[in-house]
């Protein structure tokens, strides 16, 4: 049997509704979001929508997830000489932000819940530290209560990484809302998506604005005005702005939410409700948390023994792996402090130092994870339970 195992989710339910919303868009000329001659505002009314649902004041649509991450960073003023504390389990662009700014990214540990362990938090804080970068990896909510709770006793910011869990919930609040600012993506494996695209969120107004401004190329922009670099407040920037089309796509993606996370929740709660969770150790959440559930994540105890389960699932056509091939901090750019210019920017002007997470070393290789696909049926999942049994009794015999 084939066994779907693709991660996107918000793209299975793509349908007439997203199609409707670009041939508006199409029809209308007007692709850019702030001109056009028949402008229709969609990214205005996604921005507006997604403020409704995460219940924060301001929100800013971007080009993308790392985008996002990149604007966190220049509206809390972090540049040359900061550090930010950034867990080892995450995807690249969670580091590449802050070396965008100049800054240096200070890899930490994580803790079974896969996300960064608050007592690493407090072990590497030095002077240099100015904020905290958490990622909610794999849709489930980090320890925010901790979390914020050592931010505030050393003044630190902190910048929600989102990217994956959009729609997660930590007691009845939205992830991403807890920090300074959330980092949010749009990007195809993610809970909605518009192919590419992300935003940026916060109740800070002076963030926002400078967040605002950096996206659209430094300049101040009353609605759909012309911008202006001549009023004293202005700075250069990048332009990371969303077009129409994408907006159109991801509002309507956003009237979904609801039902994509459902579904999530429906095929986890199937498998987990008929396996022996005695035998298997299933990847744990934190207290209160309400996840977005992306993937089943099985917590091993040595690595022979989590690639002995991946061979036996994949000869049986399911795609359980481990994560990724390595850490971030283990890439290049790190490791050899490689840099795109000669100059060898920014590990030319701040000082990189090489950090061990031996939990985060020991832990990703013990753990195997398998992508819940949208596209599950009950006929697939009664298969993944009926291999997730024999596994567990040639193990056990």
């Amino acid at each position: 049997m084939k066994i779907p195992n693709n991660p996107f989710f918000g793209t299975h339910y793509i349908g007439k509704e997203e199609r409707k919303a670009v041939n508006k868009v199409m029809k209308s000329k007007s692709l850019f979001r702030y001109q056009g001659p028949d402008l229709l505002y969609f990214t205005d009314k996604f921005e507006e929508s997604m403020k409704k649902y995460l219940n924060v004041k301001y929100v800013l649509a971007c080009s993308n997830g790392g985008a996002a991450l990149k604007l966190s960073c220049i509206a809390l003023g972090i540049g040359v000489g900061d550090e930010v504390l950034v867990p080892s389990f995450t995807f690249i662009a969670s580091a590449s932000s802050i070396l965008s700014t100049g800054a240096i990214p200070k890899f930490i540990d994580i803790d079974e819940t896969m996300n960064v362990d608050p007592k690493s938090i407090e072990k590497n804080i030095s002077d240099r530290t100015k904020a905290i970068m958490v990622v909610h990896m794999q849709g489930a909510p980090a320890n925010m209560k901790e979390i914020m709770k050592i931010a505030k006793k050393h003044n630190l910011k902190v910048i929600e990484d989102t990217a994956q869990a959009l729609g997660a919930e930590l007691n009845g609040k939205k992830v991403g809302t807890f920090g300074d600012c959330g980092a949010f993506s749009l990007q195809a494996g993610k809970t909605i998506t518009c192919g590419e695209g992300g935003f940026f969120a916060t109740n800070n107004k002076e963030l926002y604005i400078r967040a605002k401004m950096y996206h659209d190329n430094g300049g101040y922009r009353l609605g759909s005005d012309y911008p202006t670099w001549e009023n004293k407040k202005t700075f250069f920037g990048e332009n990371f702005k969303l077009t129409e089309i994408q907006s159109a796509i991801a509002l309507e993606q956003l009237k979904k939410i609801d039902k994509i996370i459902d579904k999530q929740e429906k095929i986890y709660q199937f498998i987990i409700n008929k396996i022996d969770i005695n035998y298997y150790k299933i990847r744990p959440f934190v207290k209160g948390a309400k996840t977005f559930k992306m993937s089943l994540g099985i917590i091993f105890e040595t690595e022979e023994k989590c690639q002995d389960f991946i061979k036996f699932m994949n000869t049986n056509g399911i795609g359980f792996n481990t994560y990724c091939s390595n850490l971030i901090d283990k890439y290049d750019t790190f490791k050899y402090k490689h840099s795109w210019h000669k100059s060898g920017f920014p590990y030319s002007i701040t000082d990189y130092v090489p950090t061990k997470c031996k939990a985060a070393e020991d832990l990703f290789r013990r753990v195997a994870w398998f992508n819940l696909s949208s596209e599950l049926k009950k006929r697939h999942l009664k298969y993944i339970v009926s291999k997730l049994e024999e596994y567990k009794n040639e193990q056990t015999a």
